[in-house]
């Protein structure tokens, strides 16, 4: 007979959920203790992202409780975005987002290292390209060129973002291509003798093109976050230009917020890109 339970990670027997002990005296819901017993065999691998979980029925006989228990269990679950339902298919293993912080400035890929999450990076393309008159009036630019470095970035093995950045041919003049294709962008430019010292962003919802879809493993029309942020040296001039399409349900936004904080610039929903109204900057010559 064949197992109703999905099977686990290569090489293991496949996942089958255990019963639970249940100690009326500590005071802890049934629906709870599942919830946990479930969440850890997530956080251990043995249920992978993407997995299906066994019918509410199933695991209600496994567990030796009730359908209705079980789907508190599961409701808890799905809060803490382990798991999410789809109509039609079942429940499905689901990572929890990671937090996008709008604090400190910090790169994409040192944020996703600090949340303990595993960061790859697909290297797409380094080459010159014409920019747009926006994009020349955005990083002051002395000419209509730049270069322009294109990634897939994934987290947990998951095309999450499509990024493109822009810097300026002088800049692109002290960069090795081979350390962009294995070395995070502000890293290099660091690493470079540029020191990165503020960035404007702005974020925006929006849905995937078929092209980008198919990048980052979606479909056309699906849910995403757009960044765009200036980034700039220590001495005012803009030293990147990114652009990024982010997996709408692979992140959250975190921003921290304080009575006393003093806001230095807000961001309309009529904002033109090209504007600078916060310090005057200073452009690159040839």
């Amino acid at each position: 007979m064949t197992s109703p339970y999905p099977a686990g990670r290569a090489g293991t027997a496949p996942w089958s959920p255990t019963r639970v002990a249940f100690d009326r005296d500590d005071g802890t819901p049934k629906y709870t203790a599942i919830a946990r017993a479930i969440a850890m065999s997530i956080t251990d691998g043995d249920l992978p992202d993407g997995q299906p979980l066994p019918s509410q029925k199933e695991l209600a006989q496994t567990f030796g409780v009730t359908v209705m228990t079980i789907r508190q269990a599961l409701r808890v679950l799905s809060d803490q975005g382990l798991i999410t339902a789809k109509q039609g298919r079942g429940t499905f293993v689901s990572h929890p987002p990671f937090a996008l912080a709008t604090g400190a400035l910090s790169s994409f890929s040192r944020q996703i290292e600090r949340s303990g999450r595993q960061l790859r990076t697909e290297f797409l393309s380094w080459k010159q390209v014409t920019v747009s008159p926006m994009e020349q009036l955005r990083m002051h630019l002395p000419g209509p060129t730049a270069h322009e470095l294109t990634r897939v970035r994934y987290v947990d093995d998951k095309p999450v973002v499509l990024q493109a950045s822009l810097v300026p041919d002088e800049v692109a003049q002290l960069l090795d291509p081979a350390d962009l294709s294995r070395t995070p962008l502000y890293a290099v430019l660091e690493d470079s003798g540029l020191q990165v010292s503020s960035a404007n962003e702005l974020l925006q919802a929006t849905t995937l093109d078929e092209e980008s879809a198919g990048l980052l493993d979606q479909q056309p029309g699906a849910p995403a976050m757009f960044s765009a942020r200036l980034t700039f040296d220590a001495r005012n001039r803009p030293l990147v230009d990114d652009r990024a399409l982010i997996v709408g349900d692979a992140v959250v936004i975190c921003v921290e917020r304080s009575a006393s904080a003093v806001v230095p610039m807000m961001l309309r929903a009529d904002l033109d890109l090209a504007e600078e109204p916060v310090l005057a900057r200073e452009g690159w010559s040839r």
